[in-house]
């Protein structure tokens, strides 16, 4: 990637958009830690995170979800939610000799907290059931609770509605925006739904070969000619 410079502001829902191969995950994968960038800075709330290990970025309040469902088959809802909390927790012997006075309270806040998140995104009748057999609109929302209930300040949303037809793509896009509004997260936004991107987001980016194309406003960015040429082709544009 080249000179690709991003700045998502406290609360924003920030587009971003490119064809296949573009740069997206590795963008993505470079602001979680997970691919350090070979030059330039990654910064969380001014803060120099660039190189930082992921699970160190997850701490720092930074929770993701993922184009190909990492969900555990085999596994309740209520679970794979409860592993969101991982990062919270604090496993040790201290805690486990004494489980009725530190570790049986940080359980049942943990819990708390979950239901929460699953009454938010209005999943209650499936939380005791297996993940394997859900549609896959509700696989996405499993997932996005399971980031929700880690309590980032930043949400990186890899592609969350693929595979939805236009009725989940609704609940999904509301669940995105009451996010915002009632949990105060920022999200980066990534998707091939241009509808969804101009309803939502604030902003948003438009990559193509590792290089920004068009930036700002959506309704603008998505009329851009680079925008149409990388998506459609220059004779359809």
């Amino acid at each position: 990637m080249t000179g690709v410079d991003v700045d998502i502001r406290t609360g924003e829902i920030f587009g971003l958009v490119g064809p296949n191969g573009s740069g997206k995950t590795t963008l993505t994968n470079a602001i979680t830690g997970f691919y350090p960038p070979n030059a330039g800075t990654v910064r969380l709330a001014g803060k120099d995170i660039t190189g930082t290990a992921p699970y160190k970025v997850a701490k720092l309040g930074v929770a993701r979800t993922f184009q190909n469902l990492a969900l555990f088959n085999g596994m309740s809802v209520l679970d794979n939610i409860l592993l969101g909390r991982h990062i919270h927790m604090n496993p040790g012997v201290f805690s486990t000799a004494f489980y009725w006075w530190a570790a049986q309270r940080e359980e049942i806040e943990n819990r708390k907290i979950v239901e929460e998140v699953i009454e938010f995104l209005q999943i209650e009748s499936i939380r005791n059931e297996l993940v394997d057999g859900l549609p896959i609109g509700l696989k996405k929302r499993v997932e996005l609770a399971r980031a929700l209930v880690a309590e980032p300040k930043m949400l990186i949303l890899d592609e969350p509605m693929a595979g939805m037809n236009q009725e989940e793509k609704g609940y999904m896009a509301r669940f995105i925006l009451d996010a915002r509004a009632e949990r105060g997260v920022s999200v980066l936004l990534i998707e091939h739904h241009m509808d969804v991107i101009v309803g939502i987001c604030d902003r948003m980016l438009a990559l193509n070969y590792g290089e920004m194309i068009a930036s700002g406003i959506p309704k603008d960015v998505v009329s851009d000619p680079r925008v149409i040429e990388a998506y459609i082709g220059g004779s359809h544009g």
